[in-house]
C-alpha cells in the first residue's frame, strides 16, 4: 500500500468488521458498509456542509456519482466501475435470497476486478486470483475498493 494514501483507520475497520467466514452475503454486506463509510468520509471532505445531504436520503449510487462529479482527479478511474459492480451484486443479494444471476454477477465483478489497479503507480499481479475461493476473492475486491478510496481521500487530507 502506498504510504501517502495509507490510513490505518480503514485497515482497522476492515479487520474489525470483515467476518472470517465464507458466507458470501455477509462478506458483501459488510464490505458494502465499509465502502459506503469511506464514501461518506470523502463526501464530508468535499463539501463544507455535507450534513445537509443527510436529509436528502441519497442512495449509494447517487452518493458515488456526486463524489465522482466533485473530485478534481481520479473521477474516471477504473476502480469506480469496480465499486459500481460490487454495489450491483449487493443490491441483488439484499433483494433476493437466492439470486438466479449470482454466478453471472460474480463473474462480471471478478472480471472488472482483474483489470483494475487501485493505485496507478503500483501494479499488482492478480493472475493467480482465480485459484482463490469466492469468499477470499470478494474480500480482495473490498480491499481494492478501499485502497482506491483511500487514495481519493488522500487528495483531500493535505
Amino acid at each position: 500500500m502506498c504510504s501517502s494514501t495509507y490510513d490505518p483507520k480503514y485497515v482497522f475497520r476492515y479487520d474489525k468488521h470483515m467476518p472470517d467466514t465464507d458466507d458470501l452475503s455477509l462478506i458483501v454486506l459488510k464490505g458494502h458498509l465499509l465502502i459506503e463509510e469511506m464514501l461518506i468520509d470523502i463526501r464530508d471532505k468535499l463539501f463544507p456542509h455535507a450534513e445537509y445531504l443527510d436529509s436528502v436520503n441519497i442512495n449509494f449510487n447517487q452518493l458515488l456519482n456526486v463524489i465522482r462529479s466533485a473530485i478534481k482527479s481520479k473521477h474516471d478511474h477504473k476502480s469506480w466501475d469496480l465499486i459500481v459492480a460490487f454495489n450491483r451484486l449487493r443490491n441483488k443479494l439484499i433483494h433476493n435470497l437466492e439470486p438466479p444471476e449470482l454466478k453471472s454477477l460474480l463473474n462480471q465483478l471478478f472480471n472488472v476486478y482483474s483489470h483494475t489497479q487501485p493505485y496507478e503507480e503500483i501494479q499488482i499481479d492478480k493472475s493467480d486470483e482465480t485459484e482463490l475461493d469466492t469468499a477470499q476473492r470478494l474480500k480482495n475486491v473490498v480491499i481494492d475498493c478501499m485502497q482506491f478510496l483511500m487514495s481519493v481521500l488522500s487528495l483531500y487530507n493535505k
